[in-house]
C-alpha cells in the first residue's frame, strides 16, 4: 500500500501536466493566429492606401506633381542642411579672407560680423540647433559650464519670444546665408570714401569705361599684318634714316 501510493499520486498529476502543455500549446497557435491575421490586415491596408494614391495621382496629376515636388524638395533641403562642423568651416574661411587683407581696406560690415562670432565663440556662448530642414545658430547669456546663479536659475533663463534676437545666422540648402550677405563685398572699405565728395562716391558701371578698357586690352594681343605697301614705306623710311 505504501509502495502503491507514489504511483497513485503521479497517475493523478499526470493528466494536470497534459492539459498544461496542451494549453500552452494552443494558446502559442493562437497568438501566431492573430499576430498572422493582424499582419494580413496591415498589408491590405498599405495596398489599399498606395491604391488610393495611385488612383488619385492619376485623377489630380498637376495635386500629385506638386506633392511628389514638395517631398522631393523637402528631402534635398534635409540633405544638404549644413551642419555644425561647416559653419565652423565656413567661419574660419571668412576670418582668413579678411587677415590678409589691410585694415583699412577691410569692409566694416564683414569685420564686425566676423569679430563678434569670434567673440561669442570664445566665450562659449556659441549654439547650433538643426531643425531637419534649417539649421539655426544663436547665441546664449552664458556658458555650458557657468556655476552662477544667472546661469543654473530655471526662472531666469532667456525666453523664447527672444529668441529671434539671439539667432546669428541661418543655414540652409547648404550655405549660411548671414555670413554670406555680411562677407560680400568684404575687400571695399566704405568708409575709406567717405571723405570725397558726393558726386564722386558713388560710380556707375558706365562711367568706368570697363568695356572700351578691356578692349584696347584685347587689342594688343592681336596678329599685326603689313601690306606691300606698308612694306615699302617702311624700307624707304629706313633708306631715308641711312642716308
Amino acid at each position: 500500500m505504501c509502495k502503491g501510493t507514489p504511483d497513485l499520486e503521479a497517475g493523478r498529476q499526470a493528466p494536470h501536466c497534459v492539459f498544461l502543455s496542451t494549453s500552452k500549446v494552443v494558446t502559442k497557435q493562437m497568438i501566431c493566429l492573430r499576430a498572422g491575421v493582424w499582419c494580413r490586415s496591415l498589408l491590405n491596408d498599405y495596398k489599399e492606401a498606395c491604391r488610393d494614391i495611385v488612383v488619385g495621382a492619376r485623377e489630380k496629376p498637376g495635386k500629385a506633381t506638386f506633392y511628389i515636388a514638395l517631398l522631393g524638395s523637402a528631402g534635398v533641403c534635409g540633405h544638404l542642411n549644413p551642419t555644425e562642423d561647416s559653419f565652423e568651416s565656413s567661419f574660419l574661411e571668412a576670418s582668413n579672407k579678411l587677415l590678409l587683407l589691410s585694415p583699412w581696406v577691410r569692409s566694416g560690415v564683414s569685420n564686425e560680423h566676423v569679430q563678434k562670432l569670434a567673440k561669442v565663440q570664445n566665450q562659449g556662448r556659441l549654439r547650433y540647433l538643426s531643425l531637419v530642414l534649417v539649421s539655426v545658430v544663436y547665441e546664449t547669456p552664458f556658458d555650458r559650464d557657468s556655476m552662477i546663479y544667472e546661469a543654473q536659475c530655471p526662472h531666469l533663463k532667456p525666453r523664447w519670444l527672444q529668441f529671434p534676437e539671439r539667432i546669428l545666422d541661418v543655414g540652409f540648402f547648404g550655405k549660411w546665408w548671414v555670413l554670406r550677405s555680411k562677407m560680400f563685398d568684404f575687400d571695399i572699405n566704405d568708409d575709406e570714401f567717405r571723405h570725397l565728395p558726393q558726386h564722386m562716391r558713388t560710380l556707375f558701371p558706365g562711367q568706368l569705361h570697363s568695356e572700351e578698357n578691356e578692349q584696347l586690352y584685347l587689342e594688343k594681343f592681336k596678329t599685326v599684318i603689313l601690306t606691300e605697301r606698308d612694306v615699302q614705306e617702311a624700307e624707304l623710311q629706313k633708306s631715308s634714316g641711312i642716308h
